[in-house]
């Protein structure tokens, strides 16, 4: 299965494969979403994952198939991102970075095959979910540079237009130069989870959920009331289990 959200790398991936013998594409997704019902239906040995994509990433779909049970292969497909790389390394996938070489793309595909004899998936993806728990500091653009984050210590983001205000620990704030959708992308992997289309929360301060009145409380120096909007609600509850 392909995993992309752009047409033109499925497609790219799709045209490589082909010219490899004994393999063949059983399916794709432009999200994780979708590629959870594909999975279901095809079932298919390997995914070609990639990392970067809106609304969840490629590790969350990792998350949601380990969780049901499930332990294909994996080959993430990526541009180069250090933390990623990382985390994929320690746990001995492989990994292509865009655009994708076609040498590069038929080795991987030969060490998985001789990987999946030996049976050790399983003990990859908990080794790889295991190194993606560790947050690390992001760097994010201010009006006048940059500052370093870490995600554990933020509460909440608020967009302010084309700029995102973030409510930190301890009664800090600061705003910085990026809209709310990009900073999800950013800490997508780190447990934060959009309330709303202004609101973007770290789960690990959410103390209540009403679902009648559709707010939650998130708990830290002083509780802070949010409004989750419905359509999001059901998605929260999912999330939390």
């Amino acid at each position: 299965m392909i995993v992309d959200d752009e047409p033109e790398a499925r497609d790219l991936l799709k045209m490589l494969i082909r010219q490899i013998d004994e393999v063949q594409v059983s399916c794709e997704a432009d999200g994780v979403d979708t590629a959870v019902s594909r999975y279901m239906d095809h079932l298919p040995d390997l995914v070609l994952l990639d990392i970067q994509m809106p609304r969840k990433n490629g590790f969350e779909l990792v998350r949601l198939l380990r969780s049901a049970g499930y332990d294909p292969g994996y080959i993430f497909v990526t541009a180069y991102d250090e933390y990623a790389i990382q985390a994929i390394r320690l746990s001995a996938f492989d990994y292509l970075l865009k655009p994708v070489d076609p040498g590069d793309l038929v080795m991987a595909l030969q060490r998985f095959r001789a990987l999946k004899a030996r049976s050790r998936v399983t003990n990859q993806i908990d080794t790889l979910l295991y190194h993606l728990q560790f947050k690390k500091p992001i760097k994010l653009s201010t009006r006048c540079g940059f500052l370093l984050i870490d995600p554990a210590e933020i509460i909440y983001c608020h967009a302010d237009g084309n700029y995102t205000i973030i409510h930190l620990t301890r009664n800090r704030q600061e705003t910085v130069s990026c809209n709310l959708g990009r900073l999800e992308e950013d800490l997508s992997v780190n447990g934060f989870f959009r309330i709303s289309r202004s609101a973007l929360v770290n789960l690990d301060f959410l103390g209540r959920v009403n679902t009648r009145s559709g707010t939650c409380i998130l708990e830290s120096d002083r509780p802070v009331e949010l409004k989750v909007v419905r359509s999001r609600l059901s998605a929260l509850e999912k999330k939390l289990l």
